[in-house]
């Protein structure tokens, strides 16, 4: 097998073994629903993306069984230089703010050069990239780039912090300027690289509707979104404001383009400002003015300030302040959503419809036991309760941790931790009460545990029938975990324990 036909049968199983997990996952879900309902559950289908009918190179089984012609098609392609990516497919992806990002989707083959070439690039060109940008770089990240901002905000009283959002990036970034940039910074790439590069940047996203392999009209500005050579040129894009904030001697970290400046002085911040004001223009991409806090300083609370004021700033996911480091607010919101959602379908649904299955009540509510292990699965990833507290106890091993938490070993916010605890021990038993009061409405019959349990459901097992085990019913704890993984971090490294939350464009698989 040759490394072009390797590299296409990786992609489409990489998309096989996503498509199969869904399945599965969606599989098991709709058994549970229908075990625990005397209804009729509604139906859950797993539906294959549709896109993989339009045209036979988005379908990964297809392309798979036929990587070997197919690999050397795009070789002979590249060699002579008259390679051409088949047209993408066009996706709208609605963002948390009411906007939407447009995102293209490559053909099977195609996306597996884009990583070919992608890998390559960001190999040989490491160092002529700033080591203050963290994004798609494959040994720095997003929690490198926390810890720099936390290491570094934390050695004075305060700041003068800028935060600029740059208004669709990928979509307006200037052909001219990319290819000055390349030029400028002496990127080093071969011509066979250079060919597939402004090929991929060329190729014109179509809507799936009337969808057509070859032919229209070529892109003429922006980076398509969904494609891994656009990560690194969307890097090589923002060289320059790189270099020029560099230069001027702030601080500062970007993650693709999302940019943190800060300094302790004054007219150092202002010309940072002036430049992303000055190198945004030339890149072709705006400064969203609606969504840029501007210059502000940073400082704590109370403390008298000449300008507007702020005591935390936020960046991927995090809440920094000068003392301590939180999950941001709108992140915080979505757990919250999730775990309500949880609470819901697992405890409420069928006897609000008073359709429950008392098949589910025997000596224990298992209900409650699958809602204890999807909730541990969430939060803790595949750590078992058991395992957390000989962490806890004995020391944590070096490992990659998993669930919501391995998004912020370094968070240090044990009140914010602690304070979710509460919340969803309060969520759990306002539901378990609601839950017993719609079960046993107009009967004397007695309900399994954990209803009437004065016991603390952070603590509580029980012995299991089938298996005569301990049945693990212990509640999770963010603040424990938050902890183990903190722990982990300081020993490791965060980078090596945690998640990086990954950039991503929407799934229109799902």
């Amino acid at each position: 097998m040759t490394d072009w036909q390797g590299a296409i049968v990786r992609e489409a199983e990489k998309l096989v073994v996503r498509w199969e997990t869904y399945a599965r996952r969606l599989a098991e879900e709709a058994s549970r629903r229908k075990r625990r309902t005397t209804g009729q559950p509604p139906r859950l289908v797993a539906h294959r993306p549709s896109y993989w009918s339009v045209d036979r190179g988005f379908d990964p089984y297809l392309v798979r069984s036929s990587a070997d012609r197919i690999a050397h098609s795009i070789q002979r392609a590249i060699r002579g230089r008259n390679y051409c990516p088949r047209n993408p497919l066009l996706y709208s992806v609605p963002k948390a703010d009411g906007s939407s990002r447009n995102v293209s989707v490559f053909q099977v083959a195609d996306s597996a050069i884009s990583g070919i070439v992608f890998r390559s690039l960001n190999e040989k060109n490491a160092s002529r990239l700033s080591s203050r940008a963290y994004a798609y770089r494959p040994h720095v990240s997003a929690q490198d780039a926390i810890q720099f901002v936390t290491s570094d905000m934390r050695t004075t009283g305060r700041f003068f912090v800028a935060e600029y959002d740059f208004s669709k990036y990928f979509e307006n970034i200037s052909h001219e300027y990319l290819w000055k940039q390349i030029r400028d910074r002496e990127i080093s790439m071969t011509d066979a690289e250079r060919s597939v590069i402004s090929a991929f940047l060329t190729a014109p996203a179509v809507a799936e509707q009337g969808y057509r392999p070859v032919g229209g009209g070529l892109r003429q500005r922006g980076v398509p979104q969904g494609t891994s050579a656009s990560l690194f040129l969307a890097n090589v894009a923002a060289c320059e404001l790189d270099r020029a904030l560099e230069r001027l001697g702030v601080s500062f970290v970007r993650y693709a383009d999302d940019t943190l400046i800060w300094s302790t002085d004054y007219e150092q911040i202002c010309r940072a400002s002036d430049a992303m004001f000055d190198i945004s223009s030339r890149l072709g991409v705006p400064i969203n003015l609606k969504k840029s806090q501007g210059i502000r300083i940073l400082g704590p609370d109370g403390h008298p300030a000449e300008m507007a004021h702020t005591n935390s700033v936020e960046f991927l996911g995090h809440r920094i302040g000068l003392h301590r480091t939180s999950i941001r607010d709108s992140v915080v919101a979505r757990f919250k959503t999730r775990i309500n959602k949880l609470i819901y379908f697992n405890l409420l649904r069928e006897p609000l419809r008073g359709t429950q299955s008392l098949a589910r009540l025997g000596s224990v509510d298992r209900d409650y036991v699958t809602f204890t292990w999807q909730v541990r699965r969430y939060i803790y990833g595949d750590i078992s309760e058991r395992s957390l507290r000989k962490f806890e106890k004995r020391g944590v091993p070096r490992r990659r941790f998993r669930g919501f938490m391995a998004y912020f070993p370094l968070v240090d916010d044990d009140e914010q931790l602690r304070s979710l605890d509460r919340w969803m021990g309060c969520q759990i038993r306002l539901a378990l009460r609601k839950r017993g009061r719609l079960l046993t409405k107009g009967s004397t019959n007695q309900l399994p545990p954990p209803h009437g349990l004065p016991t603390n459901l952070a603590e509580y097992t029980r012995k299991s029938r089938s298996t005569g085990g301990t049945l693990d019913l212990r509640l999770p704890s963010m603040l424990r975990v938050g902890l183990v993984i903190r722990t982990a971090a300081k020993r490791y490294g965060s980078a090596v324990v945690g998640r990086s939350p990954k950039y991503s464009y929407g799934s229109p698989e799902r």
